[in-house]
């Protein structure tokens, strides 16, 4: 039985696929595909997933997350547990100029992530003298907010690549080095239940003007 592309079920999922094409993908689920209707299934999760996050996350990072699923499989046993997208809650970008001051670049970029009770603080800072870009986050628990979680696998994936995989040291800390204008996603293992995306900006470009 010939099997369709990631790419062609999540076209499916959000209703790009045309008519004929269409149709000829139900027409597979009816014949009762166990493979493709897990793929499916997983895909409709993300985007109902996104839908919800939308106001709280720009479009293009709902996009890089939904991009980014195509190489969940070679990181984590995908899907046989929850995926969570985590929503961000907080860009240092979006937020106003003291009055009287011009709009700029900040020389580094906060952001926080919640997915649950699992809080993603991230730092990108520019290296100087270099087109790299360092990436410091921290994974928290808002029930035990004074421990970091510790031992946890954390991969940073671009353009559905694998660049780096380490774990979280005891305070929940890991950083990645990587070139600017990367579209990234940080994908953490949280056991074999659940597995959390984060779609992270682009590094070296800002999400928006500042307002003063």
């Amino acid at each position: 039985m010939e099997h369709f592309s990631a790419q062609s079920w999540v076209d499916f999922v959000r209703e790009r696929a045309n008519s004929s094409t269409a149709l000829e993908m139900q027409r597979h689920l009816d014949e009762g595909c166990p493979e493709c209707l897990k793929i499916m299934n997983t895909w409709r999760f993300v985007m109902q997933d996104i839908r919800q996050s939308s106001r709280m996350e720009p479009p293009d990072a709902s996009l890089r997350a939904v991009k980014a699923g195509f190489s969940l499989r070679n990181v984590v046993p995908f899907p046989s547990g929850k995926l969570d997208l985590a929503a961000l809650q907080f860009d240092s970008e979006r937020q106003p100029l003291v009055a009287g001051m011009r709009s700029g670049k900040a020389t580094a970029r906060q952001l926080l992530y919640k997915s649950g009770s699992v809080c993603i603080d991230v730092r990108m800072e520019p290296t100087p003298g270099s087109e790299s870009i360092v990436l410091i986050g921290q994974l928290l628990d808002s029930v035990n907010p004074g421990r970091g979680m510790g031992g946890v696998p954390v991969s940073l994936l671009s353009k559905g690549d694998t660049l780096f995989r380490k774990q979280t040291n005891q305070a929940g800390e890991f950083d990645f080095g990587l070139e600017t204008g990367m579209e990234m996603q940080l994908v953490f293992g949280m056991g074999k239940s659940r597995t959390i995306v984060v779609a992270v900006p682009e590094a070296g470009t800002q999400s928006g003007h500042r307002v003063m």
